[in-house]
């Protein structure tokens, strides 16, 4: 699964690397991103050109304005089937970028000592996490957009920390997940990850708490290291 990442580059390195879209608004750069706040998404807009916009973490239907069952992942390998994703995977489509992610490494003599990890590509280049949207109305009357990221069995690289990985988009595949009339068959390729040298680092147990937020997030840890 995928329950906490990490994106702090600026929007320049965002263009470098993905290339042009319009951007509404600035994004504060989170070391510890985590469901229930509002992150950047990028997605096409009604013109068809791509967007960059804020959305909450935690999958909402538009139908489904009053759920409180907010998730915030999809299994790729079963999100046609779900009744739940089904229509958003259809047709409401996007990219979370991602500097890194976090998982958990369970000991297996003590299932309750968990060390938060870091994953991240050796190059350290912005992640494309496969994303699914959908926009409803609150109570309030307001119109709110949420976002769920897609996860799929884990690569032999991240699978010795947890089994299940964020959905790492190949850009190769990016025009097929953009397109507006991609069918099941077209959009099968894309939920296979991208493969690239992994990057995986033991990290301080700070970030277990979404209340910290900042670079001591993502310091190298080891048993000696002082108490977070």
């Amino acid at each position: 699964m995928c329950g906490r990442y990490g994106f702090i580059s600026s929007s320049e390195d965002l263009h470098r690397q993905w290339g042009a879209f319009r951007q509404l608004e600035l994004f504060p750069p989170s070391y510890n991103r985590a469901p229930g706040q509002v992150h950047p998404v990028l997605r096409l807009a009604a013109d068809l050109s791509l967007e960059l916009v804020p959305m909450r973490w935690g999958f909402i239907p538009h139908w489904g304005a009053q759920s409180k069952v907010l998730p915030i992942n999809a299994r790729a390998e079963s999100i046609t089937l779900q009744p739940l994703f089904r229509d958003a995977f259809r047709s409401r489509r996007a990219l979370i970028p991602a500097d890194w992610f976090y998982e958990w490494a369970f000991d297996p003599d003590d299932p309750a000592d968990k060390q938060p990890m870091l994953l991240r590509a050796q190059d350290h280049r912005i992640l494309a996490l496969a994303g699914i949207w959908d926009r409803h109305r609150r109570a309030d009357g307001r119109e709110e957009e949420t976002f769920a990221i897609l996860t799929v069995p884990a690569l032999p690289a991240v699978a010795r920390v947890h089994g299940r990985m964020p959905l790492v988009l190949d850009p190769r595949h990016w025009p097929i997940w953009w397109h507006p009339k991609a069918h099941r068959s077209h959009l099968q390729p894309c939920l296979q990850p991208e493969t690239f040298p992994w990057e995986i680092v033991p990290v301080s147990p700070r970030v277990n708490r979404a209340a910290h937020d900042g670079p001591e997030c993502i310091a190298p840890w080891n048993a000696s290291s002082p108490s977070g």
